[in-house]
């Protein structure tokens, strides 16, 4: 991430990969994704300056709730991401992180 020449649109797609390295192998329906995007999308701009630090955490919580989503699924025997699985994994996901990109509770950014 040495450019910082980055929008929110990169930020996005950033995301959406995570989710998908956590997933897997498996597909998605379409808007499966909708959930996690509209519970990070208003926290995406404010994001853009600091994204170079605060990244990491980001990227690793989208991993975690692919690889939920991913669980979910294949413990119903279906190979397919669906919204619900989705929708369970941010719920799960945001009781450790209750704020996706939200304002970090030490440095208050």
């Amino acid at each position: 991430m040495a450019d910082a020449s980055y929008d929110a649109m990169d930020i996005t797609l950033q995301l959406a990969a995570a989710f998908g390295q956590g997933a897997g192998t498996l597909l998605f329906e379409t808007g499966a994704l909708r959930p996690a995007y509209d519970a990070y999308a208003p926290h995406i701009a404010r994001e853009l300056p600091h994204w170079e630090e605060d990244a990491l955490q980001s990227i690793s919580v989208m991993r975690a709730m692919g690889a939920y989503a991913a669980h979910l699924a294949m413990s119903d025997r279906r190979f397919v991401i669906n919204r619900g699985d989705v929708e369970a994994a941010l719920t799960v996901v945001t009781r450790s992180h209750p704020a996706p990109m939200g304002r970090c509770r030490l440095s208050l950014r």
